[in-house]
């Protein structure tokens, strides 16, 4: 029995400031999005002090996903952002 869930697209990997503002975007446009988390950049990392002090800026991005079907659509919001 094939699936009918559509295929989902990465849209980007953003930092939480910017998701949020994209997130608003999907969510007024009625586009269904997922969210993951990309904590690989922290992971990475064992200078206690340069994360502390922001030395090395770098953090967790926040992935988002949309249905193939509306990719176009969201990749149009995305370009609203930059």
């Amino acid at each position: 029995m094939p699936d009918d869930e559509p295929l989902l697209h990465q849209l980007g990997a953003f930092d939480p400031a910017e998701a949020t503002r994209l997130v608003d975007l999907l969510e007024k446009d009625g586009i269904d999005f997922e969210i993951e988390t990309d904590q690989s950049a922290l992971s990475g990392s064992n200078d206690f002090s340069g994360l502390q002090f922001g030395v090395n800026p770098e953090g967790a991005k926040i992935l988002l996903f949309v249905p193939e079907p509306d990719l176009a659509r969201a990749q149009a919001l995305l370009l609203r952002l930059s």
